[in-house]
C-alpha cells in the first residue's frame, strides 16, 4: 500500500514500513514487529565502510554498459478510475561492452496502462539516489539513450514486466492497482510513531528484526498444530530446519546459518521451513504434528584458521571486498555435522561437511553468500508475499536482480522513463522495494556469521560447508 502527501511517501510491506521524507532528505525503515526504526540519509552508502587498515583488493577497472530505452504509445485508451488510461509499452535493453564488470545482457519489457498523475504526485521532486562509491567495488559507466515520448507515461495503474537475461529464464511480474483515491491524509502517517526504539545502524536493526521473527517462530512452534497442513507440491519433501547448534568457542550466528541453509535447500527444490531451537525429541514431535517429512539438525563442529600460499592470499584479499572482518592472510576452515531425521527418529543422513576459504574460495560460494544476503533479511522485512514478487524478478539470485540490484541502473531506468516526479511511469512501490533490497544486502556486511565482524571471516568456508550439506541431503533423498 502506498500513501503520498506533499514531499513525503509511505510504503507498507506487511511488517515493514518505509517513509521517504524528501523534505528532510532521509528514509526511515520501521519494523512494527520489532518496534524499531532506522533513519538513513539520502545518498548514504548501502554498503558498510571497510574497517581502517583492512586489506582491500583493487577493483577491476570499470567498463561501459549501454542502456537503451524505447517508449511506444499504442494509441489504445480505456476508462480507469474515472480517467482515460493510456496503453504504453516500454523496453529497456542493457548491453555490456567488452570489459564491463557487469557482463549480463538484459532486457526489461513493460506492457502497462497509465493515467495522469494527481497534481500532488506530479509535483513530487525527483529522488535520484546519489551515486556512492564502495571501496574495492567496480562500478561501470552507464551510457543511456532514449527513444519515444516520456509524456505518454504517467501514474501506472496496471502493468506486466518481463525480465529476460542471458543467464536465466525470463521472469514475469504483474501489478494492478485495485483502489485509487485522492483524499486528505493525516500528516502523522509520514512521521516516526512515538514509543519506538531507534536503531543506530544496520546491525542493530538486523538484530531487532531477527529477535522479533524468532519470537514469532517460537510462538508458532509452541501453538497447537493446524488442522490443515500448509499446501504442498506433490513429490517434494518438506524439511523442518532447526536453528543450528554450536560446539566451538566462537560466537556464531546460528539463526543466520539456518536461514542460509533454508535458502539453499529451496534453490535445490526442497520445501524447507524454519524451526525454533529445541531438543531433538521435541523437534521430531513437532515435525510429526505439522506433517513434516524430515527434521534437519546441524551443528557447527569446528572453526579454525591457517595461513595461505600466494594464490590463496590473493583470493582471500579479494573476498575482503564484502567488508567482513579479518586479516587478508588468514584462511578459514569450517566443519558442520548434519543429520536428517524422520519424525519417528529414524536417521536418513548423518554426515560431516567441510569448507575452506582462500584457495577453495569460488565464485559459486560468493554467489551463495550474495543470495543469502538478499533473501534472509528481505523475508524478515517484507514477509513471504513480497519475497515471491521479488523472486519473480530474480531477487533470489545475484545475476537476475536487474534494476532492483543496481542503484545506478535503477536511477537510469527512472531518468529514461522521464521521471520528472513521482508517478511518471515508474512504480513507486517497486522503487521502495529496490531501496529495501539494497539495504537488506548491506546488512550482510555488518557483522558476518562468526564473531560479529571481529577477527577472520568464516562466511566463505561456512558457505562451502553449507553447499556440501545441501548436496548430501539431495543425495540421501534420491530414489534408491
Amino acid at each position: 500500500m502506498t500513501f503520498v502527501k506533499g514531499a513525503r511517501e509511505r510504503f507498507e510491506f506487511q511488517d515493514m514500513i518505509l517513509l521517504k521524507q524528501h523534505d528532510e532528505r532521509r528514509n526511515i525503515q520501521i519494523s512494527r514487529a520489532a518496534n524499531t526504526y532506522l533513519v538513513t540519509p539520502d545518498g548514504a552508502p548501502s554498503a558498510p565502510p571497510v574497517a581502517a587498515g583492512a586489506a582491500v583488493a583493487p577493483p577491476k577497472p570499470p567498463g561501459v554498459v549501454m542502456v537503451s530505452t524505447t517508449i511506444v504509445d499504442t494509441g489504445e485508451r480505456k476508462a480507469m478510475f474515472g480517467q482515460q488510461a493510456r496503453h504504453v509499452k516500454t523496453m529497456i535493453d542493457k548491453q555490456p561492452m567488452p570489459g564491463a564488470c557487469d557482463a549480463t545482457k538484459q532486457r526489461i519489457e513493460t506492457d502497462g496502462w497509465y493515467i495522469d498523475a494527481p497534481k500532488a504526485m506530479a509535483a513530487q521532486p525527483q529522488t535520484d539516489p546519489a551515486r556512492t562509491e564502495v571501496a574495492g567495488v567496480c562500478l561501470d559507466q552507464i551510457n543511456a539513450t532514449h527513444n519515444g515520448d516520456p509524456a505518454a507515461l504517467g501514474f501506472p495503474i496496471a502493468y506486466t514486466t518481463t525480465v529476460s537475461a542471458d543467464t536465466a529464464k525470463p521472469a514475469v511480474v504483474s501489478m494492478e492497482v485495485t483502489e485509487f483515491e485522492v483524499t486528505t491524509l493525516d500528516a502523522a502517517l509520514f512521521e516516526i510513531p512515538q514509543g519506538l526504539n531507534a536503531a543506530l545502524n544496520m546491525g542493530e536493526l538486523s538484530k531487532a528484526l531477527s529477535n522479533a521473527n524468532e519470537a514469532k517462530l517460537v510462538a508458532a512452534d509452541s501453538a497447537p498444530a493446524p488442522t490443515a497442513a500448509a499446501p504442498r507440491v506433490p513429490g517434494v519433501p518438506r524439511i523442518g530446519v532447526a536453528e543450528f547448534t554450536n560446539k566451538t568457542s566462537q560466537t556464531v550466528d546460528t539463526r543466520g546459518l539456518r536461514s542460509r541453509l533454508i535458502t539453499d535447500l529451496v534453490v535445490a527444490k526442497f520445501d524447507a521451513v524454519p524451526m525454533a531451537a529445541a531438543p531433538p525429541a521435541e523437534l521430531q514431535k513437532r515435525a510429526a504434528e505439522f506433517g513434516y517429512d524430515y527434521v534437519l539438525l546441524a551443528e557447527v563442529a569446528d572453526l579454525k584458521v591457517s595461513k595461505p600460499g600466494a594464490i590463496g592470499g590473493m583470493l582471500r584479499a579479494a573476498s575482503r571486498v564484502t567488508g567482513s572482518g579479518g586479516d587478508a592472510k588468514d584462511i578459514t576452515e569450517s566443519s558442520i555435522d548434519v543429520k536428517l531425521v524422520q519424525p519417528d527418529g529414524k536417521n536418513r543422513l548423518s554426515a560431516t561437511t567441510k569448507g575452506k576459504d582462500g584457495s577453495a574460495f569460488t565464485m559459486q560460494t560468493g554467489l551463495g553468500l550474495a543470495r543469502f544476503a538478499g533473501t534472509m533479511y528481505m523475508s524478515m522485512m517484507m514477509g513471504p508475499s513480497m519475497m515471491y514478487r521479488l523472486n519473480g524478478l530474480g531477487g533470489a539470485n545475484l545475476g537476475g536482480m536487474g534494476m532492483l540490484g543496481s542503484p545506478d541502473l535503477f536511477r537510469t531506468q527512472t531518468s529514461s522513463l522521464g521521471a520528472a516526479g513521482l508517478g511518471m511511469g515508474v512504480d513507486g512501490t517497486a522503487g521502495a522495494a529496490a531501496f529495501l533490497l539494497q539495504q537488506a544486502m548491506a546488512m550482510n556486511g555488518t557483522g558476518g556469521l562468526v564473531g560479529a565482524g571481529q577477527g577472520p571471516s568464516y562466511d566463505a568456508s561456512l558457505g562451502e560447508a553449507l553447499d556440501g550439506a545441501v548436496k548430501a541431503v539431495t543425495k540421501s533423498l534420491q530414489p534408491k
